[in-house]
Parts: C-alpha cells; structure tokens; sequence
C-alpha cells in the first residue's frame, strides 16, 4: 500500500514549460548534512543542482536533493527555485537567497514490517555562497529549510563544487551561456543503455537494467524520444515498457555538450505481479521524470547518461540509472 498524489497531472506540464525557459550555466554537487527537529536526528545529505542567471540579481535552478536515511523515513526529490542574488569582489563571491516547491518521495516504514511511498509537495528556503576561480571551476555552500505539513522537517547544509559552462572563461552574471543557434534542432539519435535499477523499498532492492532510446528534435531546445526500458528482476518487482518524453534541452561548448530533462509517460508490464493482481494483465501509466547529460565524441557518436525517476502507484518507486552508447545521423 502507498498513498500517491494525483497531482503530478498538472505539475508535469508546468514543470515542462518551467525548464524549456532555462538555459543553464551552471552545474553543481554538494554533500553534507542534515537534521530533522521532528524526529531529533540527522543523517547524511547530498544534492545536484542546475542553475541559470537571468540578470546579476536574478536566477532560478532546478535540483534534486537526497535526504538520507532516518527512523522510518528515506526521502528524496526535485526542487525548483527561484534567486536573488548579491555578487561580489568582481563577481568572485556571489551570496543567494531561494525560495520554491519541493516535490519528495518519501519510502516510510510500517510497523508491522514493509514499506509505503509517500509523494507530496513542501516548500523549500534556501541560502548559497559561491566562490568563483579564474577557471571554470567554483566552490558552493548550500543550507536548505524544507517544511512539509504532514511529512518531516529538515534542516541540511552541503558543500561541494560546480563546473561554468557559459561562453566566457569566467562566470558573468546575466550571460545567457554558449546556446545553440535558433534553428538548431536535434536531428536522429540512437543510443542502447547499461546501468543499474533500485527499487525504493525499505531496503533499496537492487539489479542491472537496459532502455534502448530513440531521440528526435522536435523543436528548437525541445526532443522527443521513444524508449524500451528493462528494470531487470529485482526481489519486489519485474517491470518493463515503453516511455514517451519530451525533452527541455540546451547545448554547450559549440553542441558537445547537451543538459536536459524529460518528462513523460511509462507503460509498464510488472510480470511479477501479474498472476497476483488482475489489473496487472494490462500496462500500467506511470510517471516518468528524467534528468540527462550527454557528451558527443564525433559527429557521428555520443555517450548519455539518464537518471529516471519511476512513480508507481500500488508497488515501490523506481530510480534507473543509465548510461549508453549513441549514434547519430541525418
């Protein structure tokens, strides 16, 4: 049993049309960590985030943030936020404040043994520091308040580093970064994926996974891709199907390097639990949401990597963690 939130309907698509408006410059991980006062412990903590400056004074990012693990709560999920920031010492320290929604997954478990996914929305308040190199290379601080009204509250600080993948060799802020031209569109891509499925269960059950991935430009900074994807044969469940996404994108360093998110629709078959529940002899439609990066190596070749996020409804969330191999062509 699971309680979900039926809400992911509209999120979706505003979350689609929310990201298509970014043009990322920046890209960071941080590790640390937090502190939950609704329980009084505390645990590991770590995030990656993608943030774009609109002005020197304005920016937004969209990340996605790893709880840890405390009594009776796994939690993790993607935050939008929006900046006001103050740069400073020639755009070499930058300080932030943040607000927005945190959409989080939260595996709890029962008394009685086994696990539920809980979904819901919390808002997020947020303060970074950020010291920028003579290079491409800067430093982050990050101290996060999450204040969910019927789920946890935490309190987490993180440091780590990020990587500037704007045109200049240093961060100006309000640079809209390397874009592609207007009418650049992707054209055909196919790319076979290796990687890894963990189910969200109390205990993370865990097996190799495939997806086979054909992608297409639908419009400028926008891809659509067709894909077979293979959870492999976890203890819990056995699924598999086809997705369809579409894809906010934007390139860098002259198109070689691509960032992106998906969002779309998993048909999928749980030969599992197929005998055990009726409804299972047909596809079930799940959520999918899908951060990317990828790397061309030639004209002709590239390596992507996927994170996908999986939303069940009666049986335990999903992350499948892939990387592959692609092919290109007119």
């Amino acid at each position: 049993m699971r309680t979900y939130n039926q809400n992911w309907i509209w999120r979706l698509p505003l979350a689609a049309l929310a990201a298509s408006a970014l043009r990322a410059q920046e890209i960071d991980g941080t590790y640390g960590w937090m502190q939950t006062p609704t329980l009084s412990q505390s645990s590991y903590y770590y995030q990656f985030d993608y943030r774009q400056d609109f002005t020197p004074h304005l920016a937004s990012s969209l990340g996605w943030l790893n709880e840890g693990h405390v009594s009776g709560h796994k939690r993790d999920g993607y935050a939008w936020e929006a900046w006001l920031t103050l740069p400073t010492m020639d755009n070499r320290l930058a300080f932030s404040l943040g607000a927005g929604p945190y959409y989080f997954f939260d595996t709890q478990r029962l008394p009685g043994g086994g696990a539920i996914d809980v979904h819901g929305t919390a808002p997020i308040y947020s303060f970074t520091a950020t010291y920028y190199t003579d290079e491409r290379w800067f430093a982050r601080v990050i101290v996060n308040r999450i204040e969910p009204s019927h789920d946890i509250e935490v309190n987490s600080a993180s440091v780590g580093i990020g990587y500037w993948i704007g045109q200049s060799d240093r961060p100006n802020r309000g640079e809209l970064g390397d874009a592609p031209e207007a009418g650049e569109v992707t054209e055909n891509e196919a790319t076979i994926f290796g990687g890894r499925s963990v189910e969200n269960t109390w205990s993370d059950s865990r097996t190799y996974a495939g997806a086979a991935e054909y992608r297409h430009g639908l419009l400028p900074h926008l891809d659509g891709t067709l894909s077979y994807i293979y959870e492999g044969d976890p203890n819990v469940v056995r699924r598999n199907g086809a997705a369809l996404q579409v894809w906010p994108v934007n390139a860098f360093d002259d198109g070689r390097f691509t960032v992106g998110m998906g969002f779309g629709i998993y048909a999928q078959i749980d030969q599992k639990n197929i005998a055990r529940v009726d409804a299972y002899h047909a596809p079930l439609l799940s959520p999918l949401v899908s951060p990317m990066i990828a790397w061309r190596l030639s004209d002709a070749w590239l390596i992507r990597a996927v994170f996908n996020r999986v939303t069940s409804y009666d049986l335990p969330d999903s992350d499948v963690i892939l990387l592959g191999l692609g092919l290109r062509w007119r």
